[in-house]
């Protein structure tokens, strides 16, 4: 079931709700941070590209948003899809929808990781160590570049904190953890309610969490887009820990696991004779 949804989805219109973020990728992030890279005469580290735009506070919600638009028709309750439903079993047919958002939420970021690669590649090279662009960028002689791009350098927590590798993996974990929840959450309130109300339900959270992010309130580490990337858990200045980073893991892990319980027990007390009435 999820590897025939996974079809259907990837040959769907909704693709086109990627090139949104990819274009926003390749204009405010790519295009600035290649003309840097020239202007100093040093090629960037392949990854730094895609690390930039993950643990950004400004490109997390954009990637979310997206993500949100290429599920806005999941989870299929057409009646084709009631039928499926009842021939595999409720909690069977669940967790097929799990498998799917993970494969595709997994593949969005895949994208946008190959993407951002091919595109720096002649300006880039591959390594462990974080470029002296990235240093330079954060340095007091590019201040104008960093108010003109504000989405195009590295963010200096993660430059201190962590090896690129290391950087691209958390951020992909976490990034990946926190579409998913989003997704779970949009399919667990168009279950119970419609596809109107799930979708406005995940974007209401998200904007929670971007107005208490901005705020810079203590109360962000409440909702789940703080603990959607690496930056935020440290001080840039002095290098203080604000929030672990295991942490942020096992908290959207453990939201996840909780929207999944929500989720089966919304699926079992649907009434299946008026989900195709409802698509």
């Amino acid at each position: 079931m999820s590897c025939s949804e996974y079809i259907k989805w990837l040959k769907s219109d909704k693709q086109l709700a990627a090139a949104l973020t990819f274009l926003c990728l390749y204009l405010y992030l790519l295009t600035p941070l290649r003309e840097a890279a020239q202007e100093i005469g040093e090629p960037v580290n392949i990854f730094e590209p895609f690390i930039t735009f993950c643990t950004n506070i400004f490109c997390m919600p954009l990637i979310t948003v997206c993500f949100t638009a290429m599920m806005i028709d999941f989870p299929d309750i057409s009646a084709n899809a009631t039928f499926v439903l009842i021939r595999a079993g409720r909690k069977r047919w669940y967790c097929a929808q799990i498998r799917f958002v993970i494969l595709s939420a997994a593949t969005f970021l895949a994208a946008l990781l190959i993407f951002s690669m091919a595109v720096i590649s002649s300006d880039a090279f591959f390594g462990d160590v974080w470029s002296n662009v990235a240093k330079i960028i954060n340095g007091p002689n590019y201040f104008v570049f960093r108010g003109e791009n504000p989405l195009s350098y590295p963010d200096m927590t993660a430059i201190t904190n962590f090896a690129p590798i290391k950087a691209v993996i958390l951020s992909t974990i976490l990034a990946l953890l926190h579409l998913t929840l989003s997704a779970q959450l949009q399919m667990a309130f168009t279950l119970k309610f419609n596809k109107l109300v799930g979708t406005a339900v995940s974007i209401a959270v998200l904007g929670a969490g971007m107005a208490l992010q901005y705020a810079e309130t203590p109360a962000k580490w409440l909702l789940p887009l703080a603990h959607s990337t690496v930056a935020g858990h440290y001080d840039s200045l002095f290098n203080e820990m604000y929030f672990p980073i295991w942490s942020s893991a096992l908290y959207l892990v453990a939201a996840n696991i909780a929207m999944y319980f929500i989720g089966v027990r919304v699926i079992k007390r649907k009434n299946l004779s008026l989900m195709s009435k409802e698509d």
